[in-house]
């Protein structure tokens, strides 16, 4: 399984508390949003960005890296019974993206651009 760490994800209760700490109490310069309910930074000295969502009951509650992979429907058909996916793919603005856990409980995310494709 290849992909580059794109983001590194973390979920909030309020995206509204989580900007002023990142944003103003930390510095972190703001990168993009999409919506009202996510928001990413910068990480100085990084590709890597900080993105945080606000997230609903049920959704992704594990902080963790997100790979870009070519394939998120490969990620989820290989990796049946070696990962723990919390929901099927679903859609995002460039292309798909599934939550999975590790072992331990940790968030393992993947994501590819399949709309540019």
């Amino acid at each position: 399984m290849e992909g580059n760490v794109m983001f590194y994800f973390v979920p909030v209760k309020d995206i509204k508390s989580a900007k002023a700490l990142y944003r103003d109490a930390l510095g972190l310069e703001e990168s993009w949003r999409e919506g009202d309910f996510t928001v990413a930074f910068k990480l100085p000295g990084t590709d890597v960005e900080l993105m945080v969502e606000q997230v609903q009951e049920g959704g992704p509650d594990a902080a963790g890296p997100v790979l870009l992979v070519p394939s998120v429907k490969d990620i989820y058909e290989n990796n049946q019974g070696k990962l723990h996916f919390v929901d099927e793919p679903s859609e995002t603005p460039d292309g798909l993206w599934v939550s999975a856990k590790d072992d331990s409980g940790n968030g393992i995310y993947f994501t590819d651009e399949s709309k540019h494709e």
